[in-house]
């Protein structure tokens, strides 16, 4: 029953369902464009063939003191592939459902991605955002640097002590957690429905057969064993390093909050518990704008190439004021790692460790 004036005012204050955001967009952003992403394609090849040529000049003339600065390199690149089949994936990059899967698969070698396990576990982080509803190793909810509760934490270092070890470790060295998560969901077909495990084991397939093909290739022309690290296995883990990055921050700071099932909605997990960690221009260039992040959850239709643009219709929204971007900062990410840890559910916020007694 409603009796005070502050009832009224929350009353009236219902809380927006997101296609009153996608509302206030025009409808060309969610419209693909087959030249935008054939331009976006060809940058990332030429990416791929710049990083390639220096990974090849570094070791052909010796030049070992340029080995880490040619990894990092050809990680970055990856970097750029991969987010361009994150696209794909979302079916967002053509308009064509095929071409999409094609240059998806494609664009997943370098980064050791099954395509389709990684799109149906993906699709699940998009539909559970930021939800603590996640059982343990299920590939159909939220599975992406979800913190464990104290409780959950306390438990599981009573019983299983080392992945109780490991889960500290992940959350410190992050790109050792992006590099298990990887191994662990998307290489384990019994997680995943009978429904899906056809596709699952075609992308197997595809990577498997790519990879041999590469990896007998490049012994072949160099002669050497060492060009299977030189040129895939380390520049893979090169790349482990931008995804942790950015899947950390996309939803992980000490103002972003996660939610009982009870609790959760759609608005909170795609705009509130989203945010946009800017890069500065040329590194948001490179990686296609992967940093703008809030109209990529608001909705995943809206191709790479278009995000910016949506970025900027959001910012004179009716909503703008729930929208949580800033410019991102090293100072920032090591605060990120230090304090957010684990989830105090009944306080409503990230916890240390040492502040949690484990």
């Amino acid at each position: 029953m409603i009796t005070t004036l502050e009832d009224v005012k929350i009353e009236e204050k219902k809380e927006p369902k997101l296609n009153d955001v996608k509302q206030e967009l025009s409808e060309d952003v969610f419209r693909p464009s087959r030249l935008r992403a054939s331009l976006y394609l060809l940058s990332g090849l030429l990416q791929t063939v710049i990083s390639v040529y220096f990974l090849y000049y570094v070791q052909v003339n010796a030049l070992y003191y340029f080995y880490l600065p040619a990894y990092f390199l050809a990680g970055t690149t990856v970097t750029s592939l991969f987010i361009l089949g994150h696209d794909c994936a979302h079916e967002s990059f053509f308009g064509n459902k095929r071409w999409n899967s094609f240059w998806g698969h494609i664009l997943f070698i370098p980064s050791f991605y099954p395509y389709y396990a990684w799109k149906y576990s993906h699709n699940a982080h998009h539909q559970h955002t930021n939800s603590l509803r996640a059982p343990a190793n299920s590939i159909y909810y939220d599975n992406t640097w979800i913190p464990l509760t104290i409780k959950q934490y306390r438990i599981l270092k009573k019983r299983y002590p080392k992945r109780a070890f490991l889960y500290r470790l992940t959350r410190t060295l992050l790109p050792l957690g992006s590099l298990l998560h990887n191994y662990n969901y998307h290489y384990n077909p019994s997680l995943y429905k009978e429904s899906h495990r056809k596709n699952v084991y075609f992308s197997y397939a595809v990577l498997f057969t790519y990879l041999g093909f590469l990896g007998t290739a490049l012994i072949y022309f160099t002669g050497s064993v060492y060009s299977l690290f030189h040129y895939l296995l380390i520049p893979a883990i090169f790349f482990q390093f931008w995804m942790s990055l950015y899947t950390f921050l996309h939803h992980t700071s000490e103002k972003m909050k996660f939610y009982k099932e009870e609790n959760w909605s759609q608005y909170k997990g795609q705009i509130l518990s989203t945010r946009n960690s800017l890069m500065p221009a040329w590194l948001s260039s490179l990686h296609f704008h992967i940093d703008y992040h809030i109209p990529h959850h608001l909705n995943i239709r809206i191709p790479s190439y278009k995000l910016v643009e949506a970025q900027e219709q959001l910012r004179v929204s009716s909503f703008k004021e729930d929208l949580s971007e800033e410019k991102f900062t090293w100072k920032e990410y090591f605060n990120a790692i230090q304090k957010c840890q684990l989830w105090d559910d009944k306080n409503e916020k990230y916890i240390t460790f040492k502040e949690a007694g484990v």
